[in-house]
């Protein structure tokens, strides 16, 4: 055992002193401080969305010797999960330097926003109304009788505050210019707009053209 610390013994103690002199280099540096933004993450729950203004980020102010800030930005720098864990209603978390993983010899300065405030809200299914839109007029001495969507009514998934001032949605456009005979057309449905979405994307409308009666 002896024998193999003894062996190459000055290679060893000039790597173990060239070691210490670099990091010696690297402390006595000039310091610096440097913005970054990282991503921001939130572990929410699958049967909940967010209904308040979240940020894709956080600033993060970093100080540090000049070498070794910009060689650890941004590969070595990461947010740890933040905590307590997410639930319905109103959230607030506090977001200290902590929760920024850092290399040593780098100090957090700084987290912009200090505090995240996140509104969560369940998610409900319901359905409503559907109503074609149509465009253009069928061929002279015809007229549109009846305009029937198949189904009458789509599912929505959404939060519920969103549902509130939603009646109807409309269909796009069907073009009965120049038609004479009755048809059926697969239309997609306008999306509603905000967090809901749709469970079916399109419905069936059925255009009844006739005669006009004289």
């Amino acid at each position: 055992m002896r024998r193999w610390a003894l062996n190459n013994l000055e290679l060893k103690l000039l790597s173990v002193f060239l070691a210490v002199l670099l990091w010696a280099v690297v402390l006595g540096e000039q310091k610096i401080e440097v913005s970054v933004g990282l991503p921001l993450e939130l572990k929410i729950p699958a049967d909940l969305v967010p209904v308040s203004s979240v940020p894709e980020s956080l600033e993060v102010t970093l100080r540090g010797p000049r070498t070794l800030v910009r060689s650890a930005v941004p590969h070595e720098v990461a947010l740890l999960e933040l905590l307590p864990a997410l639930r319905e209603g109103e959230n607030l978390l506090p977001v200290n330097p902590e929760i920024v993983r850092v290399p040593r010899g780098i100090v957090v300065v700084n987290v912009v926003p200090s505090r995240l405030r996140v509104v969560l809200e369940r998610l409900v299914e319901q359905e409503i109304d559907v109503t074609p839109r149509i465009e253009g007029a069928p061929l002279q001495g015809y007229l549109v009788r009846q305009v029937t969507p198949v189904p009458p009514r789509v599912t929505l998934v959404g939060p519920a505050s969103e549902f509130k001032k939603l009646r109807r949605l409309h269909t796009l456009p069907v073009n009965v210019q120049g038609r004479s005979d009755s048809f059926t057309a697969r239309v997609q449905v306008e999306p509603p707009g905000g967090q809901i979405r749709l469970r079916e994307g399109s419905v069936d409308v059925r255009v009844d053209i006739g005669p006009a009666k004289s």
